[in-house]
């Protein structure tokens, strides 16, 4: 009761401080004559994609979905769930930014008509998963060798890098300490480095590396990660900070200097941003203000001598957007592909998958920690191929439930493209278990798709590719993100769970 008490008090502290509507200011609005579909293309349409019915079930618009998409029209707002859990901080930035409105932004009527439009046109249940090739368990090129963690502890791996220059192996891990540990070829731990936070990203340079921090890895707006730079003797400098939930950083020349830049994407919560930061003083230029921005590719599309950058955005207004380098620092932005809001795009991958000299973009699509978490028959690989003018269609598909990344290497050497992927949301009834896939390209980028038995033996939320014992051919570390009491994972068996699996590409021996 206390606490309910405290966060009305919280509530109405803050609101009297905002610049939210008075009483005198605001007037309801009336009832339209438009109907449901047209009053949801209308209000959902103008944040982000338009959202079909058919994409989740009744059960789920109705209890999940539509409750929540009410409360950012101002419709039934329920401050003590919004709220709770929120401190006054993020309170203020929530309230200070108008993401709940307090008044009700279209009529009671009219929010009625939408949301019998969706529990009118939803499935009853999700839509099945299409008929797709077989997984095969066999992967015969690689060697399977495992990184176990903390004693008595669940897998808590938040990044997985192979660090090629040195023949090392880096894993960070989350929990009561946070920290990040070195592995030689052998997988035996070498060092130890105590973290102030979950680390996301690493940059590895000739006399140091630096980590990119998320201060904070549950949902939340406040501006506590950081970008921290390692000397060789272990000394640490905060480069940047205050930077909200950072997950990505990318280097790259992005003005006339010759300075390499810094490129990040504070993925955020409700708040958010993609920001390049100049080399040298790394003074701040953002590009886009919208929660979300995932991962940011650095690379001249047209070929006019300027870094442009491709962007993955999730959350808010899911789609791939490309920011078009005019010099000087200046950039045009330009959405090439937009996605449905409940898709839950996850990643991107740039590579030429024709060999037509055109940058295609691989794409996967399956976060699944929101609002409407159910197996989705849309989660999957997706590959765009680019026609010359960095106009982008769906070429392949390949479905994969929670898909969470993937990537474009040569795995076999017989000269294209193959895709290693990974699932942090599968399907534990599916059968193997696809956790972890991999899809030979057998030509004309048809696939031919595998995994390995040990694949069901975590929760694989990171993966890094590269040549670890510099012999000619690419290998895979997988890195597990378990909670406790996963059960239907080999742990039930008894066996300790690794932390992080190499897969070890033994094409050429």
């Amino acid at each position: 009761m206390l606490k309910i008490f405290f966060i009305l008090l919280s509530v109405l502290s803050v609101f009297s401080c905002s610049n939210q509507e008075t009483a005198e200011q605001y007037t309801p609005p009336k009832p339209s004559d438009k109907n449901g579909r047209e009053l949801a293309q209308m209000y959902c349409g103008s944040c982000h994609q338009f959202p079909d019915p058919i994409l989740l079930d009744k059960l789920t618009w109705e209890k999940s979905i539509l409750p929540k998409m009410g409360w950012r029209l101002g419709i039934n707002q329920d401050f003590m769930k919004i709220y709770s859990g929120v401190d006054t901080e993020e309170m203020k930035l929530l309230i200070g930014n108008n993401i709940y409105p307090a008044n009700p932004q279209l009529a009671q009527e009219d929010w009625q008509k939408i949301v019998d439009y969706y529990i009118d046109n939803a499935p009853k249940k999700p839509i099945q998963q299409a008929v797709k090739q077989k997984v095969k368990i066999e992967m015969s090129d690689f060697v399977v060798k495992n990184i176990y963690g903390v004693a008595d502890a669940p897998p808590t791996v938040t990044l997985v890098k192979f660090d090629t220059t040195n023949k090392e192996i880096l894993v960070g891990w989350r929990g009561q300490k946070n920290f990040l540990r070195k592995y030689n070829l052998k997988l035996a731990s070498t060092d130890s480095l105590p973290l102030n936070s979950p680390i996301s990203d690493i940059s590895i340079k000739k006399e140091s590396v630096e980590l990119l921090m998320m201060g904070l890895m549950d949902p939340s707006d406040k501006a506590k990660g950081e970008l921290v730079k390692i000397s060789s003797n272990k000394q640490q400098h905060v480069l940047l900070n205050q930077l909200k939930r950072p997950v990505q950083i990318s280097y790259g020349h992005l003005n006339a200097d010759t300075v390499e830049d810094v490129l990040i994407c504070n993925f955020g919560n409700e708040l958010g941003n993609l920001t390049w930061y100049e080399g040298g003083k790394l003074i701040p230029h953002v590009l886009k203000t919208a929660p979300g921005a995932r991962i940011a590719c650095i690379k001249d599309l047209n070929g006019d001598k300027l870094n442009d950058i491709v962007v993955l955005a999730a959350q808010a207004r899911e789609g791939i957007f490309v920011f078009y380098n005019r010099g000087n620092g200046d950039f045009d932005e330009k959405q090439v592909l937009e996605f449905p809001v409940v898709y839950g795009s996850s990643f991107i991958d740039l590579a030429d998958f024709n060999k037509d000299g055109f940058v295609d973009i691989l794409f996967t699509n399956g976060d699944n920690a929101d609002l409407s978490m159910s197996l989705k028959a849309y989660h999957g690989i997706r590959i765009f191929m680019n026609d010359g003018k960095n106009n982008f269609k769906q070429s392949y598909f390949y479905p994969m439930f929670g898909a969470s990344k993937a990537l474009a290497v040569d795995f076999d050497l017989d000269g294209d493209l193959d895709i290693a992927a990974i699932s942090f949301f599968t399907n534990p009834d599916q059968k193997p278990n696809e956790g972890f896939l991999l899809l030979k390209n057998n030509g004309k980028n048809q696939f031919n798709v595998s995994t390995f038995k040990q694949a069901n033996q975590g929760k694989w939320m990171v993966m890094d590719v590269g040549d670890m014992d510099k012999d000619g051919d690419m290998d895979i570390i997988l890195g597990s993100f378990l909670k406790e009491g996963v059960s239907y994972l080999a742990s039930k068996e008894g066996k300790t769970l690794p932390s992080a699996i190499v897969l070890e590409n033994k094409k050429i021996r």
